[in-house]
């Protein structure tokens, strides 16, 4: 008898929670991002960033100027100038990967307007015309260049840039 009232016991509430859990799903719960505080920066701060931002970008000169970087975007990729330069436009062409700031630069920086189809289409304003003319998107809504998946670097190819950022931060710290 004391087994039987412990199995039915048992059942009950797992009966119990089986419901509530149920219940819970069926019933729609409002949820609400957090919403991120305006940041202001401080004139030091500012005046900082305008520096680097200037340096980084005569980098940026300096490496496309000597065949040592192309970009897909209108803006200076960071990630290309810390590791001494991609050439992003040979990478897509290839269809060898890109870097990750031109990767999410491709899912972030992508707008939508409503086609002559009446369905949503991707066009691509940061990037120039030579590259935003070839990129659309497949049915699962990855991005393609030249109608192939554009992926990001494999982690060989990752691996490779980060030794070379390293090997130029040992070689300009003896300037």
């Amino acid at each position: 008898m004391r087994r039987a009232a412990a199995v039915v016991s048992g059942l009950v509430l797992f009966a119990a929670g089986f419901v509530c859990g149920h219940l819970d799903s069926a019933v729609p719960s409002t949820l609400r991002a957090q919403q991120d505080e305006p940041v202001t920066f401080s004139n030091d701060a500012l005046t900082a960033y305008a520096k680097s931002r200037k340096a980084v970008s005569d980098l940026n000169d300096t490496f496309i100027a000597a065949g040592l970087s192309t970009s897909a975007t209108s803006d200076i990729n960071y990630f290309s100038v810390s590791v001494g330069g991609i050439d992003v436009q040979r990478d897509l062409e290839e269809g060898r990967g890109v870097d990750p700031e031109t990767f999410a630069a491709l899912y972030a920086f992508e707008d939508q307007e409503l086609g002559a189809s009446g369905k949503k289409e991707r066009i691509f304003k940061r990037f120039g015309v030579d590259v935003s003319q070839h990129l659309d998107s497949d049915e699962h809504g990855r991005i393609r260049y030249k109608k192939k998946v554009v992926q990001m670097y494999s982690t060989e190819r990752l691996n490779q840039l980060f030794a070379r950022r390293d090997q130029l931060q040992i070689l300009s710290s003896n300037k």
